[in-house]
């Protein structure tokens, strides 16, 4: 499988601080106990029940720092940023107490499971401000073959994130400066590319500009990129402005960007960009 460097991966887009009171669990894989010590609980849009939301339960083996996700304007972004490499655990609980889907991560694999009928899940709370309860699998020969959970919570919900006062139409001068970073990413103009990205960012892609792969990546970045960006609102707070834009990918499908602009020597800067296709 093909490296794609971090930047690439960056623009493809490819969140109360104190979130949680306790949360912890154990997964066996294949007869392997793997502990879960941490944890961190959150309210996300519900994908397939439109104008709902969820609880995102998510367990870990890497300590969550939950602080830096207080103000995240997609906490589950933050969080795959924050538990890259990590072995976890996602638990989504839809607003009826049902279980909508079991999430793992581990060792480079990525797998989902829903359905009913394999595991015991004991709600004692799951509201807007907290959940609480367990989720344990059925079946006790999945500890030694296959894969068996059994996880407890009870964790605070974090409020809204507060991302600062509302931006100028247009996104002010945090829009103009992702404006031109759009513009020069649909030219193909790397040097100019990295100018308009944080210097962390603009490093990590000029160090990988001759790697043999290099321009397939990068065109297939252009490829996914948004097209003809809409700016639909944005917020800034301190050095950090977020905005959101609409648009179109290159089939013509409904796109929507979230991005984080970085305040870096007086100039507006791109730290992040988070895309989902769909207009969802």
């Amino acid at each position: 499988m093909k490296r794609i460097p971090l930047i690439l991966a960056v623009m493809l887009g490819c969140v109360s601080s104190a979130a949680y009171a306790d949360g912890s669990g154990t997964m066996y894989n294949d007869g392997k106990a793997i502990a879960l010590p941490y944890a961190y609980a959150y309210r996300t849009a519900d994908r397939f029940n439109k104008g709902q939301q969820m609880t995102s339960v998510v367990f870990s083996d890497k300590a969550i720092d939950a602080a830096a996700l207080a103000d995240a304007t997609d906490r589950g972004d933050a969080l795959d940023d924050q538990l890259r490499g990590a072995t976890r655990v996602e638990l989504n609980i839809e607003a009826d107490g049902n279980v909508q889907n079991l999430n793992i991560q581990m060792d480079g694999y990525s797998g989902s499971t829903s359905g009913s009928g394999w595991y015991t899940l004991d709600l004692k709370q799951n509201d807007d401000a907290r959940i609480e309860g367990s989720f344990r699998s059925n079946d006790e020969e999945d500890k030694t073959s296959g894969r068996y959970y059994d996880l407890g919570f009870a964790l605070d919900l974090p409020g809204a994130a507060d991302l600062g006062a509302a931006l100028p139409a247009g996104g002010g001068d945090a829009g103009k400066a992702y404006l031109a970073y759009s513009k020069a990413l649909a030219k193909g103009d790397i040097d100019a590319l990295a100018k308009t990205m944080t210097q962390s960012r603009a490093d990590e892609l000029l160090a990988h500009r001759n790697d043999a792969d290099f321009k397939e990546m990068f065109s297939f970045i252009q490829g996914m990129a948004l097209k003809n960006p809409k700016y639909v609102n944005g917020n800034s707070k301190g050095d950090t402005a977020t905005l959101e834009y609409s648009g179109t990918d290159a089939d013509g499908g409904a796109v929507t960007s979230v991005v984080t602009m970085q305040r870096e020597g007086g100039a507006w800067k791109l730290a992040k960009e988070s895309t989902k296709h769909g207009g969802s």
